[in-house]
């Protein structure tokens, strides 16, 4: 019988999480991102993410309009939020810190050094940013290609200095698909050729590819993969441009495929929930609608995980 979708996130809510967790827990790092629960407080969101099952979490920029995770935090603030993490059985894997410095601009360079050096200070091995941002407006006008051009030359040559750093650092940065010099997997394959670095890799994120090029599965993924060091993972439902992100397992990524390429190819480092609010607002979701969408989440995502891992990992 085939079940309906409501059928379907209703029977993964309610499945018992500790199954998926112990099943889990050694052979990959599946994390969320505080991010979804960003209109409530931080503690909040450690709370859902844990009860869900996770072992793994991304601290998300800011929580009820207060700044919470970021590189101007005070060593006592950043003790106390260490310890609410480690309080609640979890432990930060990953940061979008690279969003947070534009490295075409004056100052992105140092800011960018510094949410680096704020994933050293946490023990997060993992930064994710993006490349120069390719529309005037989105989805339909680009910038002109000579001032594009322009815009990547400098970027390349600040990313370089920031992967010298981030080495001594000892955090991987890796970059996103978020079109422009990432907008699907062979251009992501140019970035970590023109910038050969072990410090510098790829986070792949089969969503943003549906959503901003309009393509799903990526044909290219297999000869990436090598170089795919994390995953942001969303699902997209749509056509290019349209600003659905429901529950992953549940949109139009074939999630399992997905995980089974990148593992066949080695892939061993973090993975979080970036979005599974559909179309709605998640600034206006409650707490406990958001609860159920990461449990769910947990739920299906652990299952394709459990079929496309190798057993001997």
């Amino acid at each position: 019988m085939k079940l309906s979708r409501r059928a379907l996130l209703r029977r993964a809510a309610t499945a018992p999480a500790a199954l998926a967790l112990a099943a889990g827990a050694e052979r990959y790092q599946l994390g969320c991102m505080t991010m979804l629960y960003r209109a409530h407080s931080f503690s909040r969101a450690l709370a859902g993410i844990r009860q869900a099952g996770f072992q793994y979490v991304v601290p998300g920029r800011s929580h009820a309009g207060k700044e919470l995770f970021a590189a101007s935090l005070s060593s006592t603030a950043r003790t106390e939020l260490k310890n609410q993490m480690k309080q609640h059985g979890l432990k930060p894997i990953m940061s979008l810190g690279g969003f947070s410095a534009d490295l075409s601009k004056p100052d992105g360079l140092r800011n960018y050094l510094a949410e680096i050096d704020l994933c050293a200070d946490f023990g997060i091995p993992v930064m994710v940013g993006g490349g120069p941002w390719y529309f005037q407006k989105f989805p339909n006008l680009p910038k002109r290609d000579r001032d594009w051009q322009k815009e990547v030359t400098v970027f390349y040559s600040a990313l370089e200095k920031a992967v010298r750093h981030a080495e001594s650092a000892k955090v991987i940065v890796t970059l996103k698909p978020h079109t422009g010099i990432t907008a699907r997997a062979k251009d992501c394959l140019e970035v970590v050729n023109r910038l050969p670095s072990p410090w510098l890799r790829i986070c792949w994120d089969a969503g943003n590819i549906s959503f901003y090029e309009g393509i799903y599965p990526d044909p290219d993924l297999p000869d990436l993969a090598p170089h795919v060091k994390a995953v942001c993972i969303k699902d997209h439902a749509g056509v290019r441009g349209e600003a659905n992100f429901p529950v992953p397992g549940t949109g139009q990524i074939d999630h399992e495929s997905m995980f089974r390429i990148l593992f066949a190819a080695g892939f061993n480092g973090p993975m979080a929930i970036e979005r599974l609010e559909g179309k709605e607002n998640v600034m206006k979701m409650s707490a406990e609608d958001i609860d159920t969408r990461v449990a769910t989440s947990y739920k299906l995502l652990t299952g394709f995980l459990e079929r496309a891992v190798p057993a001997s990992r």
